[in-house]
């Protein structure tokens, strides 16, 4: 079984491969944009109060922990795919390529001649394919004060890299910081042109330095209905 060679049989991925979790863990005081909802875990039964179940309220918002964007996010009009619970779900789950760029320093975006470079090493890129740029920037996160720095400054990808993953055909770009686009680029080129050609966003992945440079990748989200986005449990499966 070669994820290189193209699409896979997932369930004979499932059993002959290595399950590797992307996802942030659901915390208190985790890293949020600060005009975003904050996480909240506020307990409602519980055996030690004589109940016969246990079970927690959760206060969330739509880009909470590792999530996917879908078009609604940044794009006011479009088709019947723009909100979440309409996503097309076989974008979401097959052959990723995983982009080592934890050279780029903060605050600079990804060019264009990086993906060309990485395509002459490891093969081209294909329609239908998931991107995924590791920043490294996940050494970062953290509950609290010691996660200031999660959301400052990071990197992201540029609008003409963003452009060529399009015209790629890509189905779904990812990385492991805040956002796709660069730290304080409030233009949001990347957004703009990912989701505006229905190519979703995950943002907040974690271990992607686990990931060789093919991999099976599932990204589900939650079914919410006019939604902009989900958290979601990403795993890849690797060869």
């Amino acid at each position: 079984m070669s994820y290189e060679d193209g699409p896979v049989d997932a369930l004979s991925a499932l059993a002959d491969g290595e399950v590797i979790d992307l996802s942030q863990t659901l915390e208190e005081g985790m890293p949020v944009v600060p005009t975003h909802a904050r996480y909240s875990h506020t307990l409602y039964e519980s055996y030690e109060r004589g109940d016969v179940a246990c079970h927690y309220r959760l206060t969330l918002g739509e880009h909470t922990g590792t999530h996917i964007d879908a078009p609604l996010h940044f794009i006011a009009e479009g088709d019947a795919h723009c909100d979440i619970a309409s996503i097309e779900l076989e974008k979401l789950i097959g052959r990723a390529a995983t982009i080592d760029v934890a050279d780029i320093e903060r605050n600079t975006t990804v060019p264009v001649e990086r993906i060309k470079q990485w395509e002459a090493e490891h093969g081209d890129l294909r329609e239908g394919d998931r991107v995924l740029f590791r920043f490294n920037w996940d050494r970062h996160w953290a509950p609290g004060s010691a996660g200031t720095q999660y959301m400052a400054d990071w990197p992201g990808l540029s609008g003409e890299a963003a452009e060529y993953l399009t015209d790629t055909g890509v189905a779904l770009v990812g990385c492991d910081t805040a956002a796709i686009d660069v730290a304080h680029d409030e233009s949001f080129p990347a957004h703009y042109e990912l989701l505006g050609n229905e190519t979703y966003i995950v943002e907040n992945l974690t271990a992607l330095d686990a990931l060789p440079p093919f991999s099976l990748l599932i990204t589900l989200p939650l079914k919410i209905e006019d939604g902009s986005g989900s958290p979601i449990r990403a795993v890849a499966i690797v060869d």
